[in-house]
């Protein structure tokens, strides 16, 4: 279902400040852009942004600098309720500020993060994924997705792994590979300057700002936006608790690495391939999908996709605390999109792309699509894994399978824009083998989403289609 939804849906938890004005903003503040189509494949787009603004009227967007503490990005100034940044190199932004210190500009929210010499404890998380070449443009296929995590005891003891997958697609070339990173030792915190001290004698400062008043807490790490998960791994706590009074060099920081490319360049039973992966993901169960609804959640943006196939038709709503923040809708050649109480026609491209969403993910086994793909060609790679490249309408795809047939990535060009995506775990709904979660990245781009529930074939009324207020 590749691109189903793409919204420009801003959330800046970002923050300013306001020197000798009415109102005190000085603080840093953190937040997320978000470019959100929303289901498999949809290449849903995440940037990170995160500001310092200080008394004097100057701020910083660069926090993961060794000189974040004094770096100048530009002034700004409050007037009134509206925050104005002027940037050094010449762009502008306004921001309103409302009476509680918030700031609401219709779809941005924006919070502050606090500055204190402690860490709250437990498990925080950052994900990633971005892409580049490949699909039309002459270059090798190459995505790439990850996560990091650290884990804080609260007595001064930590833990962090990483981990991060590589996939490559081209001519004659085809394969994965994986690396891991783990490590422990004791913190300190002061000013917002986070120092790990490894067991391996290793010494890493960051900075660090974190929001532990509400959920989803998150914190600011070097610019980048953790959140803090429920529960941490085994591995990061057990880690973190060995850690407790031992002395350096008695435990070292651990990595592996797996990587393996090769290549055939020839059909291997394109036919049989696919075949084989359509039964894996529920075969004519798979077929007779008339309609479906999924509900999902991003960053906090929670959203409800419905899809009727027949009709070649697709609605998706985002919704934050219960309030409806966008709607889009696409059937045939025609569609709208609603936000902030303004209607606006989708453009060609954009009804190109939605069109696109009917064929990822694993509606692309349904026969129909099967049925209409072209140039399929098969390329092995070591550990089981198999690379399909095919044309679609003129369209270069790709998808990736595991050693069980199931699809774990996929990619695709819409003009020049390169989509790709990596599925983190399945979930089966009558006996479909759908995506649990997923990685995505849109050029630079890139961001995460969590599948809540799936919905088939559910009965859809006029009012599940209704023209939006």
């Amino acid at each position: 279902m590749k691109a189903f939804v793409f919204c420009f849906l801003i959330l800046f938890f970002a923050g300013v400040n306001a020197g000798a004005q009415t109102k005190n903003v000085s603080g840093v503040y953190a937040g997320i852009e978000l470019t959100l189509p929303v289901t498999m494949g949809a290449g849903m787009g995440r940037n990170d942004v995160v500001y310092m603004l200080r008394p004097d009227g100057t701020f910083n967007d660069l926090l993961e600098k060794p000189d974040w503490k004094t770096r100048v990005a530009g002034h700004y100034q409050v007037q009134g309720n509206t925050l104005k940044m002027q940037y050094l190199k010449g762009t502008k932004q306004e921001y309103k500020l409302e009476a509680d210190g918030d700031i609401d500009a219709g779809s941005f929210n924006i919070l502050k993060l606090n500055t204190s010499d402690r860490v709250p404890a437990g498990y925080y998380e950052f994900t990633h994924a971005s892409s580049m070449g490949g699909m039309n443009t002459g270059q090798v296929f190459v995505g790439t997705s990850g996560e990091k995590g650290l884990y804080f005891d609260g007595k001064g003891n930590f833990s962090q792994n990483s981990s991060s997958a590589t996939m490559v697609s081209g001519d004659g070339i085809g394969g994965g590979g994986s690396h891991k990173d783990s490590g422990a030792g004791t913190y300190t915190i002061k000013d917002g300057i986070l120092t790990l001290i490894y067991n391996t004698g290793k010494t890493e400062t960051h900075s660090f700002f974190c929001r532990p008043g509400e959920k989803p807490i998150m914190a600011a790490i070097d610019g980048n936006i953790y959140f803090m998960k429920d529960k941490a791994p085994k591995s990061a706590s057990s880690t973190a608790k060995t850690t407790s009074g031992a002395p350096r060099n008695n435990t070292k920081s651990t990595g592996a690495t797996e990587t393996s490319f090769t290549g055939t360049g020839g059909n291997n039973d394109a036919a049989s391939l696919l075949s084989k992966a359509a039964e894996a993901h529920g075969g004519a169960k798979l077929d007779a999908i008339k309609t479906m609804q999924v509900s999902a959640i991003m960053m906090g943006i929670d959203i409800t996709l419905k899809v009727d196939l027949a009709a070649h038709r697709v609605r998706s709503e985002l919704r934050k605390g219960g309030k409806l923040l966008q709607v889009e809708q696409m059937e045939g050649d025609n569609g709208w999109q609603w936000r902030n109480g303004d209607k606006q026609p989708l453009s060609a491209s954009r009804i190109a792309q939605l069109k696109q969403g009917f064929r990822s993910g694993p509606l692309l086994f349904r026969k129909e699509n099967l049925d209409h793909i072209q140039n399929v060609k098969v390329q092995e790679g070591k550990n089981n894994m198999v690379i399909v490249s095919y044309n679609f309408d003129g369209v270069t795809s790709f998808a990736a399978l595991n050693s069980n047939n199931q699809l774990v990535g996929e990619g695709t060009k819409t003009g020049s824009v390169i989509q790709a995506s990596a599925f983190t775990g399945f979930k089966t709904v009558d006996g479909i083998v759908l995506p649990a979660a997923e990685l995505q990245s849109e050029g630079a781009q890139k961001s995460s989403i969590t599948y809540n529930d799936y919905k088939i074939n559910p009965s859809f009324t006029d009012a599940d289609w209704a023209d939006a207020r």
